[in-house]
Order: structure tokens, then C-alpha cells, then sequence
């Protein structure tokens, strides 16, 4: 039977027990607590809402306000900066302009016999008189040469100096004629003092050697002169220890009657003339939708218009055209005045010779598509060094092989001499006259196998019968390279600087010394990436008084500290002794002009203002912003605000520039100076005050406005919202002056500030625009 169920079982089988009460109850309390915290939840969220929403409301309705006060004193603030600026300017170029009427004046009332170089009869009355000297002693040839390269040195002052509305096409042909007149004569004068020495060179022997050994040091010049009198056949080589040049002679010429000269001077008289030495302007682009024949129409009053301006402000891109232009403007420096039948003929000659060349261009410059192409770039050999690129350093060398005049000779007591009347004559080398003689059986053999004349004579100047000659050269020791140079020989024929024939290169840092293999003889040059020190890694300039600042630059390799004072400026010395140049020692610390500084250090190797086309070459921040005005507003509050780089620039568009500035007055030159022991009391100086980081501000240049970000340089992401109390302005001198100024003891006040930029010098701010406009330092950092 199946057994009866227990009493509590049964009694509880349809209740609930205390247990599932109590369960029941507490999920109620939670589903009743996620509901309260669910509403209270959507009742935040909708408070955030609102909150955000009434924050973008009064951030939109302050947005509109600091907009609508900027363009309120837009036109105030902007008036104010153009007067004060275009005041600095006038007040400037009329003084330049007196001044360089001043130097006319001075040069007309000059007595001393010196001709005047922009006279065409002083000047060519001067060239033939000193042609037709018969005074060739080399001392008297570099007292010569100094009057030559100072006449060479007023004409390129001119064309630099003047501007383009003060000088006609008619002038600066006619001085640029007269500088290449002026080099050739400088070259003959040379080459005639160098031909007396070698006629007087058995007199001048070495004693040991039986050679001529000859140094001439002039103050732009220095000859070196070899002569081989001795004729060793185990003769290889020779060195001239005071300049660390040695040439190795190629075997074939120890028996000849040759000299070796070498003429280094530290004018470059030929890159001037190639056609990559002035930046080409680039074309425009006709429209997508202009007819092809349109286009036609378009491209001949472009190409006629720039063929044109090419013909007055550059030389021709045609090596042809370029040697001949250069042949006629020599030979019309050395005559009067044409005719006027005469001048008209060749104007309908040259209007010809611009039609031909149009055709040409025309050819070139349109593609498939019928677009008009740029013609700012030359199409270059290989082995053609672009001047765009690179430039020359150190000089110019001239290894050039020479025939050594008949030496006097002493019989029974008289001297004989054989008289030749003819210039310092060149040797070419390789060539048929130094080739080996063949014997008559291998001639005849040769004759016989079928061989031409023409092979022979290849096979007898080879590499193996006449090697190339060997030269080592010292760098100078006042350039600085960053890299080992590349040699380059000029080419007289399409006047270009190349590197053909020049091989097997050897540099030494230690030494300092190059060796090369070159082909031939010629002129030489040492050349250097031009923007090897670009872009730079940073930059700043900071004030250290009343109308004194200083400019750094810390390029991709050097350093610079440019000190500007008045209307001078001077390049400082690092206060660390090791950071201190020895190839910079002669620009240290000596003040000149801003032109000045800057062709100094081009020519020492520390290139840091770029070219107008330095950006194909280099990789640059490009701005869609009024630069040059933002330039002119830095270097108007450059006695009282400092300005450094930003690494925000990178990270904006092209239309925004970010940098940052502080308010500073300066406190002199604070540089540490090495004083000499002394054993008197010196009571210690406090080290003046310096700008912190904190102490630094962001600013931005966006479109029409300026104003300071909230960010700082050192933050981890960007943001380009207005800081805190910040208001919009319309130029960036308003928005640094008017924006609150960090409360911090060692910044000045905004009175401070404002007197400083108000009583700053015309000059001084004329000054200091053009050489951070030279730096470009706004886009190449």
C-alpha cells in the first residue's frame, strides 16, 4: 500500500513559505531601485543635454560677439598697423635713396685718376690703356688687379643695391658688359704677369730641384707657377706646402717644355653666367575649358612677354644664344655708342631672333592635352651642376698647363735670348703632341691590318699612354662643409659648371684635404648642397633692449646667433668654446649690414635664408597667408616681444599659422665673457631674469583673425580655441598687446610693452624685416 504523506507536507502545499515572501520583496525593492536610478539617470542626461546645449548657445553667442567687436575695430586696428608700418618704409627707402644719391654725388667729385665704371668712355678708355701696357711685373699687375676688383665690386653693388624702377634695361646691360670687360681683363693681366715669370724663370730655379718654384700672394689672388726646367723623366709629383696643393704630372709630360699654373682667387667669375644661376618664374596654366585655339593665342603673348623680361633681368637659357650675347656685350664695352641705323638693325635682328625662339618654346611647352607647361626648370645633362641646387665655395682654382717660353742662355759672357711676342699660350692635354711614337714597323703592320688614322689616334691618347692628372687640395679654412664636396670643372663652350672627366674623388675630414682625377686641365671649384642646413630645426627672436635683438636660427646642422643693433648686425660667438666655429672666426663679432652678413655666411658654407625656389629643393610648411605683413608686425615689437617656432604649425592648415610669443624688454647681451684674472674684490652679479616655458604663449593666424589659444606648446593634442579672456583681432601686433598678459614677475606690463614698440627706431625696425624676411623662418622650421 502507498504510504500516507506527512501532515507538513501536506499543510503546505498550497502556501507560500516566509521564504519566497521575502525573495519576492527584495526583487521588488531592486526593480523599484533601477528604476529610480534609470529615471535619475535620464533626468541627468537630459540636464547634460540642456547644460551642453546652453553652453554651445553662450559659446555661439560669444563667438558672435568677439567676431562682431573684431569686425567692429577691424578697420582701426588695421589702419593703425599700415600707417605705422608704411611710415617705417618711406621713412627708410628715402634714405636709402639719399644715400645712394649721396654716393653718386661722392663718386663724380671723386680725384683720384680711378675711372668711373658706369661711364662707357672712362671705362673703356681705362681697358685698352691698361691692355696695351707694356709694364708686366707681377707686383705691379696685383696693385692692378685691385683697382680691377674694386670696379667689379662698385658695378655688382649697383645692380644690387638699385632698385628696378630706378634703373633701366639699357644700364644694367651695359654694367654687366662692363663686369665680364673687367674679368677678361683681370684674366689677361694675370696671364701676362705669369708669362714674364716664366720667361725669368731659370734665373728663379730651385736649387735643388733645377725647377721653377714660385709662389705670388696678391690680396685676392695667389699664383702657384711650376716650371719644368730640369726635365726629370722620374719626376711625379710636386707640392706647394703653404697652400697644401700638389699635382701629380703625367709621365708624358716630365720631358715637355711646360709650366703648371695654378691661379686660385676668391671671385667667381663664371656661375654667374649659366642659366640655372637666377631662379626661372613660372608660367601660368591656361583653363581647362579655353580652346585649343585660344591656348595658341594665350602662349604667344606669355612666351613673348617672358622672353621679354628673360632678355632684360637674366641671361638666356640657350647656351648658343648666351656665349653670343656675351661675345657682343664684351666687344660693346670697348666701343662708343652705335648710330642709330645701327641700333635699329640689330632691335629688327634680336625681334627676330625672339620669334624663332617663341616657335621653339611653343614646341615645348604644349602637351597632349594642349595645356600650357611651366618653363622655370632648364632640361639638364647629368653631369651639369644646377646652381639652383648647389653653389661654389672657396674660390675658383685655374690648373691650367701652360707653354714654357725659351729661357736665356749665357755664351762667352753674353746673354742670349730668343724674343717671342705672343700671350701666355695653354697646352692642350690629352692630345696627339704628348702621344707615343710608333715605331715604323708597328705603323706599317697597322697600315696594312686596315686601321684608320682616327682610331690610332684614340688609342694613343688613351687612359694607359697619357693618364689623367692628379690634383689634392686643401679646404679652406675659413668655409665650413658639412659634406664632401663635389668638384666641377667649367666648360667654356655651353657655360656650365660639370663634373665630366673628374673621377676617382677622395676626401679626408681629418685633414680637411680632397684628391681627384681630372682629365684635363681647366678651372675648377668645389661645390655644396645649397640647402644642406635646411629646413631648420628651430628658431627665435628675442629682445635685449631699446632697438637691439637677437636672431637665432638652429639650422638642420649649424647654429647662427645674429645679433641686430640699430641698423647693423653682427654674428655672436657660442658661449660654449666648443661650439665655436674656427671657420667662422673672421665673421665673429664684427658688425656690418644685413646685405653684408648675409653674403658672408653664403660664402663660408652657412646658408640659412633660402631662394625664392628653395622649395622644390627643400620640404617646407607652404602658407596661404600674407607673410611678409606678419614679418613686418614681428619686426615692428621685436625690442619688446619674443617670438619663437610653434610645433602646432605643422598640425594646422594652409590658411592658419600658429607660432608663439611672450612679452620681454631684454637685458642686454648676458652671454658669459672670458675676463682676465684679477686679485681685487668683484662683488657677484645676479643673472638677470629669463623666459620660462610657462611664460610663453600660442598664437594663432587664422584667415582674417589672430588671436592666443587656450593650449599651450606643451600639451598632448591641439585645439584651436581661443584662450580665456582672449579676444579676436584683425593683425597679430594687436592681438599680442591687447590680449592679457601672463601675471608673472619677470615679464614687463602691457605699458611696458606699448612704450618700447612706440619708441622703437624706424631704422631699426627696417632692419629687422628684411633679415628675418631673408630667413623665411616662418615656413622653413
Amino acid at each position: 500500500m502507498p504510504q500516507p504523506k506527512s501532515a507538513n507536507r501536506a499543510g503546505n502545499s498550497g502556501k507560500s513559505t516566509p521564504t519566497r515572501m521575502l525573495n519576492r520583496g527584495k526583487e521588488k525593492e531592486e526593480e523599484d531601485t533601477q528604476s529610480q536610478e534609470q529615471e535619475e539617470l535620464r533626468r541627468l542626461q537630459e540636464e547634460q543635454q540642456k547644460m551642453l546645449l546652453l553652453k554651445q548657445e553662450q559659446e555661439k553667442a560669444e563667438l558672435a560677439r568677439l567676431e562682431a567687436l573684431e569686425e567692429a575695430r577691424r578697420e582701426s586696428q588695421l589702419k593703425w598697423t599700415e600707417d605705422r608700418l608704411t611710415s617705417i618704409k618711406n621713412k627708410a627707402e628715402n634714405i636709402a635713396r639719399d644715400a645712394r644719391a649721396h654716393a653718386v654725388w661722392e663718386r663724380y667729385m671723386r680725384c683720384d685718376g680711378t675711372p668711373d665704371p658706369t661711364v662707357l668712355t672712362e671705362i673703356n678708355t681705362y681697358i685698352n690703356l691698361t691692355k696695351d701696357s707694356k709694364t708686366n711685373d707681377i707686383a705691379h699687375i696685383l696693385e692692378e688687379a685691385k683697382l680691377i676688383y674694386a670696379l667689379i665690386y662698385e658695378l655688382n653693388f649697383l645692380l644690387d643695391d638699385t632698385p628696378p624702377e630706378d634703373i633701366t634695361p639699357e644700364q644694367e646691360s651695359q654694367y654687366k658688359n662692363t663686369i665680364l670687360a673687367l674679368q677678361d681683363l683681370l684674366l689677361q693681366r694675370y696671364g701676362d704677369g705669369t708669362l714674364k715669370i716664366l720667361r725669368e724663370a731659370i734665373y728663379e730655379a730651385d736649387t735643388e730641384s733645377g725647377n721653377l718654384q714660385k709662389l705670388v700672394r696678391g690680396e685676392h689672388e695667389i699664383i702657384m707657377l711650376w716650371g719644368n726646367l730640369n726635365k726629370n723623366p722620374r719626376f711625379k709629383s710636386f707640392t706647394f706646402e703653404s697652400e697644401n696643393f700638389t699635382f701629380e704630372l703625367p709621365k708624358p709630360l716630365a720631358m715637355a717644355e711646360i709650366a703648371i699654373r695654378n691661379l686660385k682667387i676668391r671671385h667667381d667669375f663664371y656661375s654667374h653666367q649659366c642659366s640655372t644661376f637666377h631662379a626661372k618664374p613660372k608660367k601660368p596654366k591656361a583653363p581647362e575649358s579655353v580652346a585649343p585655339a585660344v591656348v595658341e593665342d594665350v602662349l604667344e603673348g606669355t612666351v613673348d612677354d617672358s622672353t621679354q623680361e628673360s632678355s632684360e633681368r637674366r641671361p638666356s637659357q640657350n647656351p648658343d644664344e648666351k656665349r653670343l650675347s656675351i661675345a657682343e656685350g664684351r666687344k660693346s664695352v670697348q666701343s662708343e655708342a652705335a648710330d642709330s641705323s645701327k641700333a635699329s638693325e640689330e632691335k629688327d635682328a634680336n625681334a627676330e631672333n625672339e620669334a624663332v625662339e617663341n616657335e621653339e618654346t611653343q614646341d615645348l611647352v604644349i602637351d597632349d592635352d594642349g595645356d600650357i607647361g611651366d618653363l622655370d626648370d632648364d632640361i639638364l645633362d647629368e653631369d651639369v651642376i644646377d646652381l639652383r641646387q648647389y653653389h661654389q665655395l672657396g674660390g675658383v682654382f685655374h690648373v691650367e698647363l701652360v707653354k714654357l717660353p725659351p729661357q736665356a742662355k749665357t755664351i762667352n759672357g753674353w746673354t742670349l735670348c730668343q724674343v717671342i711676342d705672343e700671350p701666355m699660350t695653354t697646352v692642350e692635354y690629352p692630345s696627339e703632341a704628348f702621344a707615343p711614337k710608333q715605331s715604323s714597323s708597328r705603323a706599317a703592320s697597322a697600315k696594312e691590318e686596315g686601321h684608320d688614322s682616327e682610331s690610332a689616334t684614340k688609342a694613343q691618347i688613351s687612359e694607359q699612354t697619357q693618364p689623367s692628372v692628379v690634383i689634392t687640395i686643401k679646404l679652406p679654412s675659413d668655409v665650413m662643409f658639412f659634406e664632401e664636396p663635389q668638384v666641377a670643372k667649367w666648360d667654356e663652350q655651353e657655360l656650365h659648371w660639370k663634373t665630366t672627366g673628374i673621377n676617382d674623388t677622395e676626401y679626408n675630414d681629418e685633414t680637411r684635404t680632397l684628391s681627384f682625377k681630372s682629365r684635363n686641365f681647366g678651372t675648377f671649384c668645389l661645390m655644396q648642397d645649397l640647402h644642406v642646413n635646411m629646413p631648420f630645426q628651430q628658431w627665435e627672436l628675442r629682445p635685449l633692449g631699446p632697438n637691439h635683438c637677437l636672431l637665432t636660427i638652429t639650422a638642420a646642422i649649424a647654429e647662427a646667433f645674429i645679433e641686430i643693433k640699430g641698423t647693423s648686425c653682427r654674428l655672436q660667438a657660442p658661449e660654449d668654446p666648443e661650439a665655436v666655429s674656427s671657420e667662422l672666426r673672421h665673421l665673429y663679432e664684427k658688425w656690418m649690414k644685413p646685405d653684408e652678413i648675409q653674403k658672408l655666411l653664403r660664402i663660408a658654407g652657412v646658408n640659412i635664408f633660402p631662394a625664392v625656389d628653395s622649395d622644390k629643393f627643400v620640404s617646407v610648411q607652404n602658407k596661404d597667408v600674407d607673410l611678409d605683413d606678419i614679418y613686418d608686425q614681428m619686426a615692428l615689437m621685436s625690442s619688446a616681444v619674443a617670438f619663437t617656432w610653434s610645433k602646432w604649425n605643422s598640425s594646422v592648415t594652409k590658411n592658419q599659422l600658429v607660432f608663439q610669443a611672450a612679452p620681454w624688454l631684454g637685458h642686454g647681451d648676458t652671454r658669459k665673457k672670458w675676463e682676465p684674472p684679477t686679485d681685487q674684490y668683484v662683488a657677484p652679479v645676479p643673472p638677470p631674469p629669463k623666459l620660462t616655458e610657462e611664460d610663453w604663449s600660442v598664437f594663432m593666424i587664422d584667415g582674417r583673425r589672430s588671436h592666443k589659444l587656450a593650449i599651450s606648446e606643451y600639451d598632448d593634442t591641439f585645439n584651436s580655441k581661443i584662450c580665456v579672456d582672449g579676444e579676436y583681432h584683425s593683425d597679430i601686433i594687436h592681438a599680442i598687446t591687447e590680449t592679457p598678459f601672463p601675471s608673472r614677475p619677470n615679464l614687463p606690463t602691457r605699458e611696458m610693452v606699448d612704450d618700447r614698440i612706440s619708441s622703437s627706431d624706424s631704422l631699426f625696425v627696417y632692419t629687422v624685416m628684411g633679415l628675418i624676411k631673408a630667413t623665411k623662418c616662418l615656413t622653413y622650421s
